[in-house]
């Protein structure tokens, strides 16, 4: 799967470049919407979370702040998979008409998401480094570590990719049935609260095996909160993206031959 990718690197780069080109044809702001988006959606949250519906976690930071470094690596993630529904049968012509492996079109659309995630990033960076100057909380050392806890992200999504697009060739409901199952990992991940905010034991044992929740709480460990995620965390986040992606390669290397056709 890999080298497959590999090999036809240059083809994934030039899609990369068509779907951000897409993404952006014909808006005035172009590429600066990247930005503008998440700063504006950071800008809400401060506004509604600080003076209308005050809120606050059992941490340092600002609570705006503790929810945009959940929700950055969850749309990250949501988007890419949502997509990855429609990818190949959206390319089917080319597909059908053009020698290239149908695990490009899985591939660029993690990418895509992925710069989008990085051109993002920034501003949690400096929202981040403007609270540390207020004297709010500190500017987190450990973003150095962040590098490893987005490579576990990605590793996650492409795997889960995969597994999306395939099957959604031959079962179309995918998209929806999937769409609905976002929305419930979203509640029963820690992205708007902590393990701690949960009352019900029993509950909080259910949010700590949802795959998502170490995936989220090493990506908002290292780029906000400062601390180093434990051992144990590590490998339960590694251990989830490793898993996503070999079931992912598997599945969709058992439906590979069949993709053409079907699209």
């Amino acid at each position: 799967m890999l080298a497959s990718l590999y090999r036809q690197r240059g083809l994934v780069v030039a899609l990369v470049a068509r779907d951000l080109k897409a993404r952006y044809r014909g808006t005035f702001l172009g590429y600066l919407w990247s930005l503008l988006n998440p700063l504006l959606l950071l800008a809400v949250y401060t506004l509604v979370f600080t003076f209308v519906i005050p809120a606050r976690v059992p941490t340092t930071v600002p609570y705006p702040l503790f929810l945009f470094a959940g929700l950055l690596p969850w749309l990250f993630g949501s988007g890419a998979l949502l997509d990855a529904a429609v990818v190949l049968t959206d390319n089917g012509p080319l597909l059908r008409k053009v020698v290239c492996a149908p695990e490009v079109f899985p591939a660029v659309t993690v990418l895509s998401h992925l710069v989008h995630h990085l051109l993002a990033l920034p501003v949690l960076l400096i929202a981040t480094a403007v609270v540390a100057g207020l004297g709010v909380a500190r500017f987190p050392w450990t973003v150095v570590l962040l590098p490893a806890a987005l490579a576990l992200w990605v590793c996650a999504v492409a795997g889960l990719s995969l597994a999306v697009a395939a099957l959604a060739v031959h079962f179309r409901d995918l998209k929806d049935l999937l769409h609905n199952l976002l929305n419930l990992f979203f509640f029963a991940t820690p992205i708007i609260y902590t393990l701690d905010m949960i009352p019900v034991r029993a509950l909080r044992r259910v949010v700590q095996v949802n795959p998502v929740t170490p995936l989220i709480q090493v990506y908002r460990d290292v780029v906000l909160l400062g601390r180093v995620p434990s051992l144990l965390t590590w490998a339960w986040a590694a251990a989830v993206a490793l898993v996503s992606w070999v079931v992912g390669a598997w599945i969709f290397s058992r439906l590979r031959e069949t993709i053409a056709e079907t699209v």
